[in-house]
């Protein structure tokens, strides 16, 4: 399922189909325009934010407080700050298509970082300067929302490419891109089958009724850390269900090139390794509590590899954000000697650098497929139907 095909400079792949029975590569395709701002939400309702094929994430994506966090609820958001909200998104036809806190089916608020880029700017900048308490009416044309509906973005292949599994296509289907992006089969005929890579909002206009609940951390009392423990994916779950982490991100570090793609690191020639990124309230969760995650999870005795992941990308590494995290990380590897007796340790101990985010797809990438991210959450779970299927790594 590692099929890549190029246009345009961008990057298509092969795409994933889920439903009850079905979990089918199509290759081959050709895309005549970018994706831009075609993503889809995956998970429960819709993200916010503008997403291209190849943007990078530059930062922590939002992920929910464990209930009765350490949130202060004193002065006015800015950027950097994580806060919770509640909204309310309404068509022009009077449609409501998603909304947060008491007026969601789930009751449950919407909480994020703001600053980074991951928000709809309209929105954002509406965020910025509220008090807890207050609300606000936030109304975006169809260009400062999705972007115009857009008929390129729309493309037919031949239904005889899906091979021997072609019968079970139904339209309605999610697809998955490579790149992570969500499209829909809207048509399936006896040869042929379209897909539709638009935002499912694409070419709507938008009101949004906004309030700030509270704000969860201030940028001054967020903490970051960073570690590297093979496959990103399976680490930052782990620390998306810590009480006191704030926020993940995955994304690779340590590395010579800029701002490198899955498959450039992939390649071992560029020189990072995967890495969760982590904003964390230290009055919360210590940094010598986030260790203890990562020796609970990695084998810091194997030298370019975790399990049957292999490469210089998969090697472990705790990259510390000051002197204090050094000295922590110090003691929790000689502590770590001890219990690994004459195995040595080969985990990396050196200073952070520019961590680059990695493509929106891999981010949460596990709670996306369907498992638990909740404070404190230990089960796995199977992907729910509703979800695309996972890309399966090279």
């Amino acid at each position: 399922l590692a099929a890549i095909m190029m246009r345009s400079g961008f990057v298509v792949a092969a795409l994933l189909l889920c439903s009850a029975n079905l979990c089918t590569a199509f290759q081959g395709l050709q895309v005549k325009a970018p994706f831009s701002r075609a993503s889809v939400a995956t998970t429960s309702r819709l993200r916010l934010h503008p997403r291209t094929a190849r943007t990078r994430i530059p930062s922590l994506l939002p992920l929910r407080m464990d209930e009765g966090g350490a949130g202060s609820d004193a002065g006015v958001a800015a950027k950097g700050d994580f806060v919770a909200l509640s909204y309310t998104l309404t068509l022009d036809n009077g449609n409501v298509v998603d909304s947060a806190g008491s007026s969601s089916p789930s009751g449950e608020l919407f909480e994020t970082e703001i600053g980074t880029g991951g928000l709809l700017p309209g929105v954002e900048n509406a965020i910025v300067g509220m008090k807890p308490g207050e609300t606000a009416k936030v109304r975006l044309g169809k260009d400062e929302a999705f972007g115009p509906y857009n008929d390129e973005l729309v493309f037919t292949f031949p239904k005889s490419q899906l091979g021997p599994d072609g019968g079970s296509v139904a339209e309605g289907t999610k697809v998955q891109l490579g790149t992570g992006d969500i499209a829909r089969i809207t048509v399936v005929t006896d040869d042929a089958v379209t897909i539709d890579a638009n935002h499912v909002l694409a070419g709507e206009p938008l009101t949004f009724d906004l309030a700030l609940e509270s704000i969860l951390a201030k940028a001054e009392d967020v903490s970051i850390a960073t570690v590297a423990g093979g496959c990103f994916w399976g680490l930052e779950l782990a620390y998306q269900r810590q009480r006191g982490v704030l926020g993940t991100s995955v994304g690779y570090t340590q590395g010579e090139v800029e701002n490198p793609s899955y498959e450039e690191v992939c390649s071992g020639a560029t020189g990072h390794t995967e890495a969760v990124q982590i904003k964390y309230d230290p009055s919360v969760i210590s940094f010598e509590s986030l260790l203890d995650v990562f020796f609970d999870r990695v084998n810091p005795t194997q030298l370019n590899q975790q399990g049957n992941d292999r490469g210089t990308q998969y090697r472990s590494g705790i990259y510390y954000h000051s002197p204090d995290q050094k000295a922590a990380t110090l003691a929790a590897m000689e502590a770590a000697q001890a219990q690994w007796g004459e195995k040595p340790i080969v985990t990396e101990c050196l200073p952070a650098s520019k961590f680059w985010g990695a493509e929106d797809y891999h981010q949460q990438y596990l709670q996306k497929g369907g498992q638990d991210a909740s404070k404190g959450a230990t089960d796995t779970t199977a992907a729910t139907a509703d979800l695309p299927a996972r890309v399966t790594r090279a």
